[in-house]
């Protein structure tokens, strides 16, 4: 028996990977929440949940302990100069609790390569161009060293955009498709996406916790990539829904800006830059910064002659994958309608018994 422990398990993605975890064979779930209004989620599918207090050295060795995997999705609150030191130091906690040779997974995104703000190519950047790529990739380091410390394995996980039935992307997708008779994407229909459905990243969550994968860095999409035209092919055909799809590349219809737009443009993809190495160190002058950019943002209005119906981030990753997971998307629709049904029928028995 694998047994699985899920910290931020309250988490959108957390909470989808332990329900679909259920239906694994030999595969055993707790998940460790904060506040109890998530536990009527868990309760209801009947997945065993607990607190956690990682200042309490005998209780997380005692909880953590018994565990061969601890699959990580927290991600602390705070202005941004506190959100490393306290990832970092519960993350140390963390990994110190848990026996040798168990293995832990640091739950990031694909956004670690660092690109710009609204850059939708995926590309490595050796300098982040964000402040979520900088603390990321710190932390990534921090997990490999804590690892090393005590004697634990280490995956770290970048997550391409997690679709599913339960993720918001999942109605943003439908709403988007239902308003538009005519959707317009950005891209080529046969440009790659970096996507990931649930139960993928739980394949190979569970694969790499059976040693069929090394302890490392990877880039967590379907391998092979699916396309623009069967990422939406797939939302049109799962709901039946009308929309025509017109796939039209931004840099082939160049929308009229006015002089301070393109200023704007100009400068937001050094904002998160300054944040990043500046801003980070003078957090008083950081909140008031953000605050007069947000209030140009909402003098300018951000309309443009075109409307794109949603961000896709493109393009091949340069971090290894894990090849011979479940992508295909017709099996993927299979599966996703399976544990819908489930999910539907367990909900309406409890509320009708």
């Amino acid at each position: 028996m694998l047994k699985i422990g899920i910290v931020g398990a309250s988490s959108q993605t957390g909470s989808s990977v332990a329900f679909f975890l259920q239906k694994f064979p030999d595969v055993e779930v707790t998940c460790f929440i904060r506040s109890s209004y998530s536990r009527i989620f868990f309760d209801l599918l009947k997945i065993t949940c607990d607190s956690l207090d990682l200042n309490n050295a005998d209780e997380a060795k005692q909880k953590l302990g018994q565990l061969d995997v601890v699959l990580d999705f927290s991600y602390p609150a705070g202005q941004l100069h506190e959100i490393l030191s306290r990832s970092k130091d519960s993350i140390a906690r963390t990994i110190a609790a848990m026996k040798k040779d168990s293995s832990y997974f640091y739950m990031s995104s694909i956004m670690a390569y660092g690109m710009p703000e609204n850059d939708k190519n995926l590309k490595h950047w050796s300098i982040p161009r964000t402040s979520y790529a900088y603390i990321k990739r710190t932390i990534e380091g921090h997990t490999v060293a804590q690892g090393s410390k005590h004697g634990v394995k280490i995956y770290n996980f970048r997550l391409g955009q997690v679709h599913g039935f339960l993720q918001s992307v999942n109605g943003s997708f439908r709403k988007k498709l239902s308003d538009a008779p005519i959707a317009r994407v950005d891209g080529n229909k046969e440009d790659s996406v970096n996507i990931i459905f649930i139960y993928t990243l739980c394949e190979a969550i569970v694969q790499c916790a059976r040693g069929q994968h090394k302890p490392g860095l990877y880039t967590l999409v379907s391998s092979p990539q699916w396309t623009l035209e069967q990422l939406y092919g797939y939302y049109i055909d799962y709901y039946k829904l009308p929309a025509t799809m017109e796939y039209v590349p931004g840099n082939q219809q160049k929308a009229k800006v006015s002089l301070v737009q393109w200023g704007l443009r100009l400068a937001r993809p050094y904002r998160s830059v300054l944040e990043t190495y500046l801003l980070m160190r003078m957090p008083g002058m950081a909140v008031k910064l953000k605050g007069s950019f947000r209030q140009s943002q909402l003098q300018q209005g951000g309309s443009e002659e075109r409307e794109y119906i949603d961000y896709n981030l493109l393009g091949a990753p340069s971090v290894q994958t894990i090849p011979g997971l479940t992508t295909d998307p017709a099996r993927i629709k299979q599966i996703e309608k399976e544990f819908e049904e489930y999910y539907n029928s367990t909900l309406f028995s409890h509320y009708t018994s």
